[in-house]
């Protein structure tokens, strides 16, 4: 089948997107049974690959660097589209703080380019420099920084998409204010490629703000440092991001607070009396590789999952995971998000997920499996949406995407 699909792609797309090896940052099972991985190098590649996969049912897994890929399992003939020769920056004006990229511009080019100009892209999930643009806007997470500016969702002012049938629309623009009527730009951040490919996007950006200081206290055990982390949420200011990070034999909150020197220190003294607690300083450029590492920490581990509650539910939430022996965790406190590393090694990996899924939802919060091993069926550990949710999402399903080529990022 393999050879079949490549040939009959070959007369259809120039010799320049073909001849890519399958990124070991893929899952396992994707490596395994991948059909061909393609690279377009144009809209209109795109729009005529999907055409041709929309026409003989065969399905298409987008991605971008593919080390944040998660798709469910595959039971199918498909092909891998990678969006890696989409990577111009299209156009960046920085005294309007906009910036228009391909999909496969990879986000630390993107900063480098910025920094020149003292501005930035304040969004932190996980590993986010080694993300690309179109992979950063396809998954919609904005990380804990979303606290200080705003979702992700909120700053993306327009993309290029081609749908599952081929079909190339252009959505939003330049400018925050161009939106009359219904407002599809949105549905697609956080898509995860399951509605259409996005070749491109437009963003704001923000200026770099003149101090970026690092507030940590550390503790033994993360249930120390909840009370204070809720503190926090009811202070007469609000943090850049609060974030908590825990292993097996250390916890740290993590505080992070922008602007100018004078009001850096006078926010620092306001949270400091409020929470009655004194956070040791971080500042220096080393102390900005360690919010890096934190962020990042447990990429490579498997299984993950990535779960969700009520903000206010926060401390219920992290006792239940607490009860997950040799977890660390990654918590978004002002989001009610937490992604969970399970040991590598765990004994009953379904047992552990099921019992975990039934904690979470008990409370009220969902479940989505992130890196799970080959063997074990991913889609049965995704909280199921709500009846009206279901058929919301099965409708731009249907509009979009119409023959249900695109498998999505999980």
């Amino acid at each position: 089948m393999r050879v079949d699909l490549t040939d009959s792609l070959s007369s259809l797309l120039p010799k320049e997107a073909f001849g890519f090896s399958v990124p070991s940052s893929l899952p396992a099972a994707l490596r395994t049974d991948v059909e061909t991985i393609i690279a377009p190098g144009s809209v209109e590649e795109v729009a005529m690959l999907l055409q041709w996969a929309s026409e003989r049912g065969v399905g298409v897994v987008p991605i971008g660097t593919g080390g944040h890929t998660y798709p469910r399992c595959p039971s199918d003939p498909f092909i891998v589209l990678t969006t890696s020769r989409l990577n111009e920056i299209q156009h960046y004006e920085p005294a309007d703080l906009t910036m228009a990229a391909g999909a496969g511009v990879l986000i630390r080019d993107l900063a480098t380019e910025m920094a020149i100009h003292g501005q930035w892209l304040p969004f932190d999930p996980p590993d986010v420099r080694n993300r690309t643009l179109g992979g950063l806007v396809a998954t919609g997470l904005s990380g804990p920084l979303w606290a200080g500016y705003g979702q992700l969702r909120n700053h993306v002012l327009g993309a290029t998409i081609v749908c599952g049938n081929g079909q190339t629309v252009r959505l939003g623009g330049k400018v925050v204010k161009n939106v009359a009527g219904f407002d599809i730009l949105k549905p697609m951040v956080g898509s995860r490629g399951e509605l259409a490919i996005i070749t491109s996007a437009t963003v704001r950006i923000f200026p770099l703000p003149v101090l970026d200081r690092l507030l940590v206290l550390e503790a033994a055990d993360i249930s120390e440092l909840v009370p204070t982390a809720r503190a926090i949420a009811t202070a007469p200011i609000m943090p850049a991001s609060v974030s908590l990070r825990a292993t097996s034999n250390r916890s740290r909150l993590l505080v992070r607070l922008h602007g100018a020197q004078v009001s850096v220190d006078s926010d620092q003294k306001s949270l400091e009396k409020h929470t009655s607690v004194s956070f040791e300083v971080r500042d220096s450029p080393e102390d900005q590789s360690l919010m890096l590492e934190e962020r990042g920490g447990g990429m490579n581990t498997e299984p993950a999952v990535r779960v969700w509650a009520l903000p206010s539910r926060i401390d219920a939430l992290l006792d239940v995971l607490k009860q997950v022996p040799g977890a660390s965790l990654n918590a978004d406190v002002y989001g009610g998000s937490v992604r969970v590393y399970l040991p590598e090694q765990i004994s009953d990996i379904e047992s552990s997920l099921t019992g975990l899924q039934k904690d979470i939802e008990e409370l009220g919060g969902t479940m989505r499996a992130l890196q799970i091993p080959a063997e074990v069926n991913a889609s049965a550990y995704f909280t199921k949406p709500l009846a009206d949710e279901g058929e919301l999402a099965s409708g731009l399903k249907r509009a979009f995407d119409p023959q249900s080529i695109l498998w999505g990022i999980g």
